[in-house]
C-alpha cells in the first residue's frame, strides 16, 4: 500500500473519530446544559430581564459615542443620563401615587356609588316591589354585587384609621362629611341575594381542614422571600456587565463556530439582533403611545391631571402584555369614573353623571387605535405575525409560565420565526441543504 492510500485511509479515520467526538460532545453538552437550566430554572427570568434592559440600553450607549472618551466612561455617562431621567419620572410620579388615607376614601366612595348605582339599575318601588324583569336581573347580579361588597369592606384596623382621618389624623385635614355619610351608609347596606333556606333536618357542611396546619411558616416565608430576592438581584447586575460589553460576548461565541458555518451564524446573530430590536423599542413606543391617548382622552373628559396621568403611565407600562394594558385601564378608569364628583368635561354637551360610560368608550378607542394603527405602524415587520398566532401565543405563554409568559410570548415568536426562516434561507444560499 502506498503512503498516498495509507495517508487518505488515516484522513477517513480521523474524519470518522471526530465526528463521533463532536456527536458525543454535544449529546454531553446538550445534558449538561439541560440539568443545569432545569437546577437554575429560577435564574432564567432575571437572567432574560437584565439581558432585555441592557439591550434597550444599548441605543442610549451609542448616544454617547465620543472616539476620545474610553468605553468605560461613555457607559458610566449613559448610566447617570438614564439614573437622572428615572429619578425626575419616579419624583413626579409619585405625588399621583395614593397614600392610605386616599386609598381608605376610594374604597368607602367606591362601594358607595356601585351601591348606589345598582340601586338605580334595578328602581325599586318605595315599597319594595319590582317587576319580573328587575328580578330576574337582581337574582342575577345581587350575588355578584354581594362579592363586590365584600372585597371593598373595610377590615375592623381599617374602619378606625378611617374614623381617625375624619376627625383629622396625622397632620391631614378632616375628611370631607359627605364622605362619611359615605361609610355610614356601607355599614347599613345589606346583602342583595336572599338565602336559600335548609330544611331543619339538613347536615350542616363539615368544615374544612384548618389551612393553617399546611401553609408556611413565617420563617419559610421569610428564607423564600429572601431567596427571590437574592435572584432577582441577578437581572441589575446582568444589566451592568452587558452593559459594559464591547462586542466580547459576541465575538467569544462566533469564535466557537467552525469558519464553514462562520458567515451564515454571523448573518442569523445580525438578523435576530436587528428583529428583537426593532420589537422592543417599537413596543416601548407603541407603550408610551397608547398612554399618551389614554392621558389626553381622560383629560378632555374632565378628569384631573394627576389622575389622568397616573392611569395613562399605568395603562401604557402594562401594554407590553397583550390585553392586561386595556383591562388595567377599564378597571381603575371605569372604578374612578363611577366615584368621581364634580367633574367639569372639556367637550361640551357631555353629562358628568354617564363619566363612567364615556371612559369605556375611550378605552375600546384606544383599544381599536393601538390595534389598526399603533401597532401596524410602530412595530412594522419586525412582528409580521398572524393575529391568531398572537392569541395562540399568549394563552399559550400564560398556561406555561404565568404573568411573564404572556410578556415574553410575543418576542419569542418573533426570535423563533426570524431564527428559522433566515437559518433555512441561509443554508440554502450557502448551498449546505
Amino acid at each position: 500500500m502506498s503512503n498516498g492510500q495509507n495517508f487518505e485511509e488515516k484522513e477517513r479515520e480521523r474524519k470518522v473519530r471526530r465526528k463521533v467526538f463532536y456527536l458525543t460532545f454535544a449529546t454531553l453538552a446538550l445534558i449538561a446544559a439541560g440539568f443545569l437550566i432545569w437546577k437554575l430554572r429560577g435564574l432564567i427570568l432575571p437572567i432574560i430581564v437584565g439581558a432585555l434592559l441592557a439591550f434597550l440600553f444599548r441605543p442610549v450607549k451609542d448616544r454617547f459615542n465620543v472616539r476620545w472618551l474610553p468605553h468605560e466612561l461613555q457607559v458610566l455617562s449613559s448610566f447617570v443620563a438614564i439614573g437622572l431621567v428615572l429619578f425626575f419620572a419616579f419624583n413626579t410620579l409619585r405625588k399621583h401615587i395614593p397614600d392610605e388615607e386616599q386609598k381608605l376614601e376610594f374604597k368607602v366612595r367606591l362601594a358607595y356609588k356601585l351601591n348606589e348605582k345598582y340601586r338605580q339599575f334595578v328602581a325599586k318601588s318605595a315599597e319594595g316591589k319590582s317587576n319580573p324583569v328587575t328580578s330576574l336581573v337582581d337574582n342575577e347580579l345581587g350575588p355578584l354585587m354581594d362579592k363586590i361588597n365584600q372585597a371593598l369592606k373595610l377590615t375592623p384596623e381599617e374602619r378606625d384609621l378611617f374614623l381617625k382621618y375624619c376627625a383629622g389624623y396625622n397632620g391631614k385635614p378632616p375628611i370631607e362629611n359627605k364622605f362619611y355619610d359615605y361609610f355610614r351608609a356601607n355599614q347599613a347596606t345589606t346583602k342583595y341575594a336572599i338565602p336559600e333556606k335548609t330544611s331543619p333536618g339538613a347536615m350542616s357542611p363539615t368544615p374544612p381542614i384548618a389551612a393553617a396546619q399546611v401553609q408556611p411558616t413565617a420563617a419559610e416565608e421569610g428564607t423564600s422571600l429572601e431567596s427571590k430576592v437574592s435572584t432577582w438581584m441577578l437581572a441589575p447586575l446582568i444589566f451592568v456587565f452587558l452593559g459594559f460589553d464591547n462586542g466580547q460576548i459576541r465575538r467569544f461565541f462566533i469564535g466557537l463556530v467552525p469558519n464553514r458555518y462562520f458567515e451564515l451564524s454571523l448573518t442569523v446573530l445580525d438578523r435576530l439582533d436587528d428583529a428583537i430590536g426593532r420589537y422592543l423599542r417599537g413596543t416601548l413606543m407603541e407603550c408610551f403611545l397608547v398612554g399618551l391617548s389614554l392621558t389626553l382622552g381622560l383629560i378632555l373628559l374632565g378628569i384631573p391631571a394627576g389622575v389622568a396621568v397616573a392611569i395613562g403611565v399605568a395603562a401604557g407600562l402594562l401594554n407590553a402584555i397583550p390585553y392586561l394594558g386595556t383591562v388595567i385601564a377599564l378597571v381603575i378608569g371605569v372604578g374612578y369614573g363611577l366615584i368621581a364628583e364634580n367633574i367639569k368635561s372639556l367637550i361640551p354637551g357631555l353629562n358628568p353623571n354617564d363619566l363612567a360610560l364615556y371612559v369605556l368608550i375611550l378605552v375600546v378607542l384606544v383599544r381599536v387605535l393601538d390595534d389598526f394603527v399603533f401597532q401596524p405602524f410602530v412595530l412594522g415587520s419586525a412582528v409580521n405575525v398572524h393575529p391568531l398566532v398572537v392569541v395562540i401565543a399568549v394563552i399559550g405563554g400564560a398556561l406555561i409560565m404565568g404573568l411573564w409568559g404572556m410578556l415574553f410570548a410575543i418576542p419569542t415568536v418573533v426570535v423563533i420565526k426570524t431564527a428559522v426562516a433566515t437559518f433555512f434561507k441561509e443554508l440554502k444560499a450557502y448551498r449546505i441543504i
